[in-house]
C-alpha cells in the first residue's frame, strides 16, 4: 500500500499492476500477431477476435488508470469534489467494458479449441460449443445489466441525479451474484483440452510443454477468486453491497482492489490464451525448448515417433506410428532426418505452425493436430497399412486393446468388475467410496445450510420443507433421465464424470443465491445438486455392489453407505461450529459460500482422477451371464392367491425393492425433518433438554452410522433378507414408541434414537438384494431403485399437513412414518415367504453351474460355502427352513439366455476407436 499526504491511498498499487498488466497482454498479443501473421502468413477467426479483446481491454485498463487519476483507491474525504464526475464515468466505463472483455477473450481460446479438434475430438467440440454458448449469453445479459444498472441509465454516473427519484442495483452484488458464471467457464476451459493433449502420442518432452501450455488457465482461475474475495471484502460493508455505483461510503477505496483484480483477471486471460500460439517465435528464438532432436542408434531412428512404443504384452514389438497413412488425403507428417536441421523435427503443434509454402493446399494447411495424433484410435475404413520394416509386425502398429495410453504412463485395463476379488475389489471400491464421501458431506451441510437460510431469511415452514422437496425430487429426475442414459451407453465411469460435472455446477449456483437471498434461487441450487448426486448414485451404488464377489455385494455397499453417513456427522459439525457459528450476528452466508467453491474445485480435480484411473465395468452380456450362474432366469414366474396370472420373478422383486426404498426414504427424511420440532414441541416449561437439540440430532445421525457398519458384517454370516426383516421390525417398534409414548424430550429422545440405529442399514441392503439376479437389466434396476430416492422429498409436507389439516401435534404425525415402515415390510416378508424370491436374493458362490447352493436357502449345508458353521448361521438356516415350509411352492427351472456355461470373461470392443465399456458382443438367445 502506499502513502500520499499521510492519507492510506490504493491508488499507486491500482495504478501500476494494472498498467503492468496490460503491457505484458500487449506484448504476449504482439508475439501472437508476429507469430501467426508474418511468420506461419495464416490467420484464423481466434486471431481476429483475440485482437477485439486486446482492444477492450485497454479501454478497460484505460477506465481503472483514470479513474486512479481522480480518486479511486482513496478515501472520501481525500477526494475533492471536482474530480467525483469523472470517478463516477470511469467506474461505469469499467462495468461496463469487464464482461465483454472476458467474453472475447473466453471465446477466443474455445475457438482455438474448436480448430485445434476439427472432424476429430467429438466430445471436445460439443463440450466447446456448449461453453462458448454459455460465455457469451453470460457476457450479454451481464453487459447489458451493468449498461443499464441505473434508471434513468445516466444516474449511473450523472451526480446531478444522485438524489432524484431514480432507482439502481449494486454493482457489487451483481458482481458476487455473476462470479459462479466465471468460475465454471474458467474451469471448464482449464480442463476441457487436459484428456485430449495427455493423450497424444508425443515426446515426453514435447508433450510436457504442450500441457503445461494449456493449464496456464489455472492462473486466470486463481486470480479469479483473488477478485472474489476481495469483492467480498468490499460486500462486508453493507451499504456498500447494497446501494449504487459509487454513492456507498468510502466505495473509491473499498472496490479498488476488486476492481484492479478484475482488470487483472483480463490481462491474465489474454496472456495465457496467446502462449499456446507462441511456437513458431519461440522456435526460431529458442528451438531448443520445443524440439526434440532425433538421435541415430544402429540405423534406426528413436524419439522421431509421435509416440512413446508402446508395447504389446504378447509380441514386445513397440508400435510406431510411421506404418499408419491416412487415407483421406491427409498425409502423415515427413519423417525427420537423423541429424538434420531443427526445422525438420517433428513438433508438437505442426497443425499451428505448418508455413504456407510447403506446396499444401490451404485445406490440408489448415489441417488439425488432432487428424495425425490420434490415428490409432480413428475408424480402419480411414486408414490403410504402408510396408515399414521387415521387423514390424502390420498387426501391431496400434495401441493393444488391453492397455490404456494416457501419455505419461500405461495402465493395463482392468477385468470385468464380476471377475474382481481380495485387493482388486478393495482398491476399485475404495476409490468409488471418495463418492460417497462427497455425497454424505453435501447432504449434511445442506441440511444445517437449509435450517440456516429458512432463519435469515424468515422463510415460513413450506418453504423450509420445499428446499429439502427440491433435492431429493431431484433424484428422480436425474436418475430416470441423465444416470439412465449415460450408464447403459457409456458405463460406469462416464456415469461418475457426468454426476461429478453437473454436482459442481450445483454447489457453485448456491453462490449467487446465497448472496442475493433469493429462495428460488435455493430452490435451484438444491434441485441442481440433487440431480447430480442422483447420477453419481446411478452408478456408484450398483459399482460396488458388483464390484467384488456376489455373495459379498450388501457387505462392500453397507461399509461405503458407512463412510457417507461419516462425513454426513463431520460436515454437520463443520456448518454448526465452523461456518455457521456467527449467523445470528453477521447474517452471512460468506464462509458458507467459500466452502461450495472448495467443493467444486474439489469435484472437477476429482472427475479428472476418474477420467485418469482405470475402472472395471461390466457389460450387459457379463451381468446375464452372472445371474444364469446364480440359476436365476428371466423366465422364471411367481404366483399368488389373490393374482390370476404368474407374474415375472425378477420384475416382482424389482418393483417390490423400489416400493420399499420409497417408502423408507420418506420415512427417513421425514424423521429427520421434523426430529428438532418433536424435542422442542414435548420439552416442559420447567425443565430443559439433557443436550441440545442439533446435538441430539448428531447422536441420531451417529447411531445411523454405527448401524450400518455393525449389519455390515452381519450379513457375512446371516441372510441379508433375515435381517431386514429384524431391522424394518426394529424401524416399526420404534417408531410405534416415539408416536405413542407420553414422555418429555429427554424420555422421548430414547427410543427416536433406536430408531436412527435401525434404519441406517436400510438403504444399502435393499440396494443390493433388489438388483441382485437382474442379468442384463440390472444397470436399469439400479436407475429405477435410486429414483425411488425422490420418496424424501414427499413426506415431509404429508406430516404437516396432518399438522395443520387435523390440528394434530408434532408427535402424532409421526404415524406417517409408522404407516411408512409397515408398508416397507411387504418386501422382506415376500422375500422370506416366496421360495424364488428367496432363491433370487440369497448370497451364492458362483460355481460357474445353474443353481448353485446358496447361504440361507433352507438346504442341508451351504453347499460350496467353506467358513466354519457357527451357532448364529445355523439359527439363520433354520429360519429358513421355517419360511420355506409355511410357503408353497418350489424354485422354477427357467430358461438360460446364454448359452455359455460359467462366468464369462469379460468381453471388450475390439473396433477401432471404442472402449470396452460397451455390451459387447450378444450371446444367442435360446428359443
Amino acid at each position: 500500500m502506499a502513502y500520499f499526504g499521510g492519507n492510506h491511498s490504493n491508488s499507486q498499487v491500482v495504478f501500476v499492476v494494472t498498467t503492468t498488466t496490460f503491457v505484458l497482454a500487449s506484448v504476449f498479443v504482439a508475439a501472437r500477431i508476429v507469430s501467426r501473421f508474418a511468420i506461419l502468413r495464416s490467420r484464423a477467426v481466434d486471431d481476429w477476435v483475440m485482437i477485439v479483446a486486446w482492444f477492450i481491454a485497454f479501454g478497460l485498463s484505460f477506465s481503472i488508470d483514470y479513474g486512479t487519476a481522480n480518486g479511486l483507491g482513496r478515501h472520501d474525504v481525500d477526494i475533492p469534489t471536482e474530480w467525483l464526475s469523472a470517478l463516477r464515468k470511469s467506474e461505469y466505463a469499467f462495468t461496463i467494458l469487464y464482461n465483454p472483455a472476458l467474453m472475447a477473450t473466453k471465446t477466443s481460446i474455445l475457438i482455438f479449441y474448436l480448430r485445434m479438434s476439427r472432424n476429430t475430438q467429438k466430445v471436445l467440440r460439443v463440450a466447446s460449443y456448449a461453453t462458448l454458448a454459455l460465455v457469451n449469453i453470460a457476457g450479454v445479459v451481464l453487459t447489458f445489466l451493468n449498461a443499464f444498472q441505473c434508471s434513468p441509465v445516466s444516474a449511473a454516473y450523472d451526480l446531478r441525479r444522485t438524489n432524484s427519484n431514480s432507482t439502481c442495483i449494486s454493482i457489487v452484488t451483481l458482481y458476487l451474484a455473476s462470479a459462479p458464471v466465471n468460475i465454471i467457464t474458467d474451469l471448464a476451459i482449464l480442463v476441457l483440452p487436459i484428456p485430449v493433449l495427455t493423450g497424444m502420442r508425443l515426446p515426453q518432452r514435447q508433450k510436457t510443454v504442450l500441457v503445461v501450455t494449456f493449464t496456464l488457465g489455472i492462473f486466470v482461475t486463481i486470480v479469479d477468486v483473488v477478485r472474489i474475495y476481495y469483492l467480498q471484502q468490499a460486500a462486508d460493508d453493507s451499504e456498500v453491497a447494497h446501494t449504487r455505483l459509487g454513492s456507498g461510503t468510502d466505495f473509491a477505496y473499498n472496490a479498488s482492489i476488486a476492481l484492479m483484480w478484475s482488470a487483472v483477471e483480463v490481462n491474465v486471460g489474454i496472456i495465457c490464451a496467446c502462449i499456446p500460439t507462441l511456437k513458431p517465435l519461440i522456435k526460431r528464438i529458442l528451438p531448443s525448448m520445443i524440439t526434440d532432436r532425433t538421435r541415430t542408434n544402429s540405423g534406426t531412428d528413436k524419439g522421431t515417433s509421435f509416440s512413446s512404443p508402446v508395447r504389446d504384452d504378447s509380441n514386445d514389438v513397440p508400435h510406431r506410428m510411421e506404418s499408419i497413412e491416412i487415407a483421406t488425403g491427409i498425409q502423415p507428417l515427413p519423417q525427420p532426418q537423423a541429424g538434420g536441421d531443427s526445422e525438420q523435427q517433428i513438433n508438437m503443434m505442426d497443425f499451428l505452425t505448418t508455413p504456407a509454402d510447403v506446396g499444401r493446399s490451404r485445406q490440408q494447411q489448415e489441417m488439425d493436430m488432432m487428424d495425425f495424433l490420434t490415428t490409432p484410435d480413428m475408424d480402419p475404413s480411414m486408414i490403410k497399412r504402408t510396408q515399414t520394416q521387415p521387423t514390424i509386425n502390420r498387426t501391431n502398429t496400434a495401441a493393444t486393446d488391453n492397455t490404456i495410453y494416457f501419455g505419461f504412463v500405461n495402465m493395463k485395463r482392468p477385468r470385468s468388475m464380476l471377475k474382481t476379488k481380495g485387493m482388486e475389489s478393495f482398491k476399485y471400491c475404495a476409490m468409488v467410496t471418495i463418492l460417497f464421501f462427497l455425497w454424505g458431506f453435501s447432504y449434511g451441510l445442506l441440511n444445517t445450510l437449509n435450517f440456516e437460510i429458512s432463519t435469515i431469511a424468515n422463510q415460513s415452514t413450506s418453504q423450509f420443507l420445499g428446499l429439502t422437496t427440491a433435492y431429493f425430487g431431484a433424484y428422480f429426475f436425474g436418475a430416470m433421465t441423465v444416470g439412465q442414459v449415460v450408464l447403459r451407453r457409456w458405463g460406469f465411469k462416464a456415469t461418475f464424470i457426468c454426476g461429478l460435472c453437473i454436482y459442481g455446477t450445483g454447489t457453485l449456483m448456491f453462490w449467487p443465491s446465497a448472496v442475493l437471498l433469493s429462495f428460488p434461487g435455493f430452490i435451484i441450487s438444491n434441485f441442481v445438486v440433487g440431480f447430480g448426486l442422483s447420477v453419481l448414485e446411478t452408478a456408484a451404488n450398483p459399482f460396488l455392489a458388483l464390484c467384488g464377489p456376489s455373495e459379498h455385494a450388501e457387505f462392500r455397499l453397507l461399509l461405503a453407505q458407512g463412510v457417507q453417513a461419516i462425513s454426513s456427522i463431520l460436515s454437520q459439525l463443520l456448518a454448526e461450529k465452523v461456518l455457521f457459528s456467527s449467523v445470528a450476528s453477521d447474517l452471512s452466508l460468506i464462509d458458507v459460500q467459500w466452502t461450495y467453491l472448495a467443493v467444486a474445485l474439489f469435484t472437477v480435480i476429482l472427475a479428472l482422477f476418474f477420467y485418469y484411473m482405470p475402472l472395471p465395468e461390466a457389460s450387459d452380456t457379463d451381468l446375464q451371464q452372472q445371474s444364469e450362474d446364480l440359476g436365476i432366469y428371466r423366465s422364471q414366474t411367481v404366483s399368488f392367491s389373490f393374482v390370476k396370472t404368474k407374474l415375472p420373478l425378477i420384475y416382482t422383486t424389482l418393483a417390490l425393492a423400489i416400493a420399499a426404498q420409497w417408502a423408507y426414504v420418506g420415512a427417513q427424511e421425514a424423521m429427520s425433518a421434523w426430529f428438532g420440532q418433536l424435542l422442542s414441541s414435548t420439552t416442559p416449561v420447567s425443565g430443559h433438554l439433557t443436550l441440545s437439540m442439533d446435538n441430539y440430532v448428531l447422536v441420531g445421525h451417529t447411531t445411523f452410522a454405527v448401524g450400518r457398519f455393525l449389519f455390515a458384517p452381519l450379513c457375512l454370516i446371516i441372510a441379508p433378507r433375515i435381517l431386514l426383516t429384524f431391522i424394518l421390525l426394529g424401524c416399526l417398534i420404534f417408531s410405534t414408541l416415539t408416536f405413542a409414548l407420553s414422555l418429555n424430550a429427554n424420555g422421548i429422545a430414547g427410543p427416536a434414537l433406536v430408531f436412527f440405529f435401525f434404519e441406517g442399514p436400510v438403504f444399502p441392503m435393499v440396494y443390493a438384494m433388489g438388483i441382485r439376479g437382474l442379468g442384463r437389466r440390472t444397470k436399469v434396476g439400479a436407475v429405477y431403485i435410486t429414483a425411488a430416492t425422490s420418496g424424501g422429498g414427499a413426506f415431509q409436507f404429508v406430516m404437516w399437513a396432518v399438522q395443520q389439516v387435523d390440528h394434530k401435534s408434532v408427535k402424532y404425525s409421526y404415524c406417517v412414518i409408522v404407516a411408512l415402515f409397515a408398508f416397507s415390510l411387504l418386501f422382506p416378508a415376500y422375500l422370506n415367504l416366496v421360495p424364488d424370491a428367496r432363491h433370487q436374493v440369497d448370497p451364492a458362490k458362483l460355481t460357474g453351474l445353474p443353481g448353485a447352493s446358496r447361504r440361507g436357502s433352507g438346504g442341508e449345508g451351504d453347499g460350496g460355502d467353506d467358513r466354519p458353521d457357527t451357532p448364529v448361521r445355523r439359527m439363520s438356516r433354520r429360519f429358513s427352513v421355517i419360511f420355506s415350509k409355511i410357503s408353497p411352492g418350489g424354485h422354477g427351472n427357467g430358461t438360460r439366455e446364454s448359452q455359455e456355461v460359467g462366468i464369462v470373461e469379460h468381453r471388450e470392443r475390439q473396433s477401432w476407436g471404442t472402449q470396452g465399456t460397451g455390451d459387447g458382443p450378444q450371446s444367442p438367445r435360446s428359443p
